[in-house]
């Protein structure tokens, strides 16, 4: 525990809590009573609250940093959250990860469940690419699981019936979500094992969501997506929901990277943002 005076915080009380997240409660009415150094229980009263410092009305203000340099803060809401919930879910996603809340999300929804590990532990591993099948999965869940009995017979010549997602694959191209590849010997592929491009993963979600009616724009929001680019309606659809806003470039410009892998993390701020608003 530490506790400063500080221009823009006031009279403040800094505590590294037991998981070694570091949090600063400020704006008290005045200095704490309490030592530095000293161990805090929870519970226990830090101080009044004011609004010393750079305040307009009396309140505590609340900051949750990885480390002891508020240079490395983040929103406090998804660790409360999982605290109140039963804790983090998954070994791998930290607090500090961009995308804790949406993951959380995720596994609140029973959208991702993520690995069984050896040890007990579930990890969701955020970084690695999704699948064309898990994409299936995740879309059906999403969907709150819908009542829908699978053919007896696959739309997909490389998606047997035993396939472990041949319900939802078989849901997502009778939804008309994704009809695969089209062989040129009358069959169609899915090709369930490939990563999902993020352009396919505008498609995906456009359709999704029905395929409401949008107005293409004249111009591409990315530099990277030119407007003959095959989805690039589902793309700039995605880009005016506020879905995913792409990377700033160094020169200011806006990338989509439209053939890159979507990584597991950013699926499922994909599949928030979807469902709850844009960024």
């Amino acid at each position: 525990m530490d506790r400063v005076d500080d221009s823009d915080f006031g009279y403040y009380v800094k505590i590294q809590h037991d998981d070694g997240i570091w949090a600063w409660y400020a704006h008290l009415n005045e200095p704490s009573e309490l030592s530095v150094g000293q161990r805090i229980a929870r519970g226990e009263y830090i101080g009044p609250m004011g609004r010393s410092g750079n305040a307009t009305g009396v309140h505590v203000h609340l900051e949750l940093s990885t480390t002891s340099s508020q240079a490395n803060s983040f929103d406090p809401r998804p660790y409360i959250d999982a605290r109140t919930s039963g804790g983090l879910r998954f070994t791998d996603v930290t607090v500090g990860n961009p995308f804790y809340r949406e993951i959380t999300w995720l596994a609140d929804r029973g959208v991702s469940t993520g690995w069984l590990e050896a040890d007990g532990t579930r990890t969701y591993r955020p970084l690695d690419p999704v699948n064309r099948d898990a994409m299936a999965a995740f879309l059906f869940r999403l969907a709150n699981s819908p009542a829908f009995i699978a053919p007896d017979t696959s739309p997909f010549v490389d998606v047997p019936v035993t396939n472990q997602f041949y319900k939802e694959i078989a849901w997502l191209a009778q939804t008309g979500v994704s009809m695969g590849w089209d062989e040129g010997d009358g069959t169609r592929t899915f090709r369930p094992l490939e990563p999902v491009n993020r352009d396919a993963m505008a498609a995906f979600m456009y359709r999704f969501r029905k395929a409401p009616p949008y107005e293409v724009p004249q111009s591409s929001p990315f530099v990277d997506v030119a407007v003959q680019t095959e989805y690039f309606k589902e793309i700039s659809w995605l880009a005016e929901e506020g879905i995913s806003s792409g990377w700033v470039e160094s020169d200011g410009a806006r990338t989509y990277r439209p053939l890159e892998p979507v990584a597991r993390d950013a699926m499922a701020a994909f599949m928030y943002r979807l469902l709850n608003g844009g960024v």
